[in-house]
């Protein structure tokens, strides 16, 4: 079998992590990802010998996937983020043409959804039940049948309980009786990135954050969040990485965990939480802003919720429960 993926962007990402999570699960499948943008991620599937990665320039992209499309007869093309591109892929008869929605963001999606040659599409997807409803009262009525679940999944060869957990000596970090925090996502205002320098604030000065960032290009964003625990005085307590491989991830959750630690989600929509997925999946306790999409990992045991931006709430979970 041999599948297309299409997404603009090549980073260390949530996309990424979705097709590391379908490669494995799928070992006999050929993946072939297509992207138009090099984001600090050319080496996301080195380790995969059932993904091969493609990088073409935005503007030749339409006429390359023409031409693919036409020699090599998919079993299945998924596309995201990228609705022009679905729109040329799918006038072609021979594909049948899957579009994901991986955002939260509803006004992304409606914009999308705007663009979209909506009926020459196969199905359309989202990660999660709660997606899949806000995105119905989006969509024609005649459309909704061709809505479903597509629930993502957890790359099994490096999230797991077992494994290496000397992120914090190889980094040079290794901060004796300190407990770490650890946030992912972007510097952008729904990951609610402010609310994790105020949770610092909130705590006492043994807890020192550990932020990884991926796609981030726009250095006005980080010198806000930098400023924002420059603010709060918290800025000597604050580590931030780029781009971190799937087994360094793994790592970091597990020497957190081992440390006593937590991650912390203070996003304020989810469409699934690949960070929530990851850490639980590698025995790490999350204390998270509540959405309802956390109600997917509810089973782990190690989700632990306040209302949405309530800092001083998350802070006494953390504490109370060390």
């Amino acid at each position: 079998m041999r599948k297309l993926i299409v997404y603009p962007n090549l980073s260390k990402g949530g996309v990424s992590a979705v097709i590391r999570g379908r490669a494995t699960s799928e070992p006999e499948t050929n993946f072939d990802a297509l992207f138009f943008n090099n984001k600090g991620g050319a080496d996301s599937f080195t380790d995969l010998p059932n993904v091969e990665t493609v990088l073409v320039n935005a503007s030749r992209a339409r006429h390359y996937l023409t031409f693919l499309t036409n020699q090599v007869q998919y079993d299945e093309i998924s596309v995201l983020s990228a609705p022009e591109i679905a729109n040329v892929v799918s006038a072609l008869d021979q594909n049948a043409v899957h579009y994901e929605f991986h955002s939260s963001d509803m006004g992304i999606i409606a914009n999308e959804i705007k663009v979209l040659e909506l009926d020459r599409l196969a199905s359309i997807h989202a990660p999660s039940r709660v997606m899949v409803n806000k995105i119905r009262e989006l969509l024609p009525r005649r459309i909704w049948k061709r809505l479903s679940v597509l629930p993502n999944l957890v790359d099994n060869t490096n999230f797991t309980t077992s494994g290496p957990a000397d992120f914090f000596e190889n980094t040079g970090f290794e901060d004796s009786g300190k407990i770490p925090l650890l946030w992912i996502g972007r510097f952008d205002q729904g990951k609610a990135f402010a609310h994790f320098a105020r949770l610092l604030g909130a705590l006492p000065e043994n807890y020192v954050g550990h932020v990884v960032v991926s796609l981030e290009d726009d250095p006005a964003r980080a010198n806000k969040f930098l400023s924002e625990c420059a603010a709060m005085g918290v800025l000597e307590r604050v580590r931030i990485y780029l781009n971190l491989s799937p087994s360094t991830m793994a790592n970091a959750y597990r020497s957190v965990k081992n440390a006593g630690g937590w991650l912390v989600s203070t996003s304020l929509n989810e469409s699934f939480g690949y960070a929530v997925a990851e850490a639980t999946s590698c025995g790490l306790r999350a204390a998270v802003s509540d959405l309802p999409v956390w109600d997917l990992f509810e089973p782990t045991g190690l989700v632990y919720r306040a209302p949405s931006g309530a800092v001083l709430r998350l802070a006494e979970i953390i504490e109370t429960n060390q």
